[in-house]
């Protein structure tokens, strides 16, 4: 059966037909309707809206309809808008420069020294607060570029004028394992009623015993919050060794039961997540290792039948 292929439905249609529209407030709205529809997973329907919205960058002096359209190339994702976000990023209105700094962090390289990079750098400093704290959020959080140039733009803002844009470099210094920020995330843990889900998930990376005593504080505030006892977690050296340990247990449970797996444990830089990743021709695949041991009731060689069951042998070919 051959697929029909990709058409814009009737509500994208209207949608792109208010981009012709001659009051800007119309336009807008078209591009806001193709933003909320433009998701991650929809290939034929975010190229169709690039398409559709990359030859009116030059119609738009400015204002809300660029700045809605510049939300349409940032929910695409798609590698066209790069040099066009470039551009945009010296645009004199700050609601346009804004959406810029939203949008870069999802399409271009996040490597240190990549286009995207210094152009949220150069953004970290702009004039307008908001600005500022988009781009140290998509530095510091939704990015991972690592290298000294990221880390000296957030040190720059821990003195912002602005409170937001020094929290988020403070939250962006801590995912990177600087302990220079120790007092000031002590700080924002103490200071509010409900610490921010961010803050709290910094703290988790960031993974020093120090931080424990205000955390045991809010765990017994909050004994149901997931994220606070995730953080206290990882900030008790005992509960990481145990951790660790359970999981090397669960790999050779695993390897004696089927090694036929290619499995292993896999921890990114920026996040408290471990993985156990298989790589096996019937059924590649992954898990999050502390789901998984839920599942299991924390027995390790509980969850490495479960991952046996999940994962069927790949077919013995037939002797020649």
């Amino acid at each position: 059966m051959i697929d029909e292929p990709w058409t814009p439905d009737d509500e994208l249609r209207a949608a792109a037909a208010l981009l012709s529209a001659a009051e800007p407030s119309r336009r807008a709205a078209g591009y806001d309707r193709l933003a909320a529809r433009t998701a991650p997973g929809k290939d034929a329907l975010r190229a169709w809206a690039v398409d559709t919205v990359l030859p009116r960058v030059e119609r738009e002096p400015g204002g809300p309809a660029l700045a809605a359209l510049v939300d349409v190339l940032g929910a695409a994702q798609d590698e066209r808008a790069l040099p066009v976000l470039l551009e945009l990023a010296g645009h004199p209105d700050g609601e346009v420069r804004l959406a810029v700094a939203k949008a870069l962090p999802f399409v271009g390289e996040p490597a240190q020294g990549s286009p995207r990079v210094r152009a949220l750098l150069a953004l970290s400093r702009d004039a307008a607060p908001a600005v500022r704290d988009a781009a140290v959020f998509g530095l510091g959080t939704q990015g991972e570029a690592y290298g000294p140039a990221v880390r000296a733009a957030l040190h720059e803002r821990l003195d912002d004028e602005d409170e937001e844009v020094a929290e988020e470099a403070v939250r962006g210094l801590a995912r990177r394992q600087d302990a220079s920020v120790l007092p000031r995330l002590i700080d924002l843990l103490e200071t509010y009623v409900e610490p921010h889900p961010l803050t709290l998930s910094a703290a988790a990376v960031l993974g020093r015993p120090e931080l424990l005593p205000v955390l045991a504080e809010l765990a017994a505030e909050r004994p149901e919050d997931r994220r606070i006892a995730a953080a206290l977690d990882a900030c008790d050296p005992a509960r990481r060794a145990e951790r660790s340990a359970t999981a090397w247990r669960l790999l050779e449970e695993l390897d004696a039961r089927r090694p036929d797996l290619d499995a292993a444990l896999v921890w990114d830089r920026f996040s408290t997540d471990l993985r156990l990743e298989v790589h096996h021709p019937a059924e590649p695949g992954g898990y999050l290792l502390d789901a998984l041991l839920r599942r299991a009731g924390h027995e390790p060689s509980r969850a490495a039948s479960l991952v046996d069951a999940d994962v069927p042998p790949a077919d013995v070919p037939p002797a020649a």
